[in-house]
């Protein structure tokens, strides 16, 4: 594939030639396993709730999970990008 321009290159050099790009993309995989977890039944919990208040403090947390997960997302796909258009740029 180097004669069409295109080289092919090893996880283990990709990972050392973007080491500063690893915190972003651990982001994204926690991001992805908590939505992925919740998906499966992680909110089951709340069916058992003892009482209403536990129910509706349970509902707050899930909620303040939500949106934080969504913003670590946007900010490691934000930093991800930038990485990438800087790359780009370079060339």
């Amino acid at each position: 594939m180097a004669l069409m321009g295109i080289e092919t290159v090893r996880p283990t050099q990709w990972l050392k030639d973007n080491r500063a790009a690893l915190p972003s993309l651990l982001a994204l995989l926690a991001v992805a396993v908590f939505w992925f977890v919740g998906a499966i039944g992680g909110i089951g919990y709340l069916r058992d709730a003892s009482s209403p208040m536990a129910m509706l403090t349970g509902l707050y947390v899930g909620l303040a999970g939500v949106a934080v997960s969504i913003i670590i997302a946007i900010l490691a796909l934000t930093d991800l990008m930038r990485r990438y258009a800087r790359q780009r740029t370079r060339r």
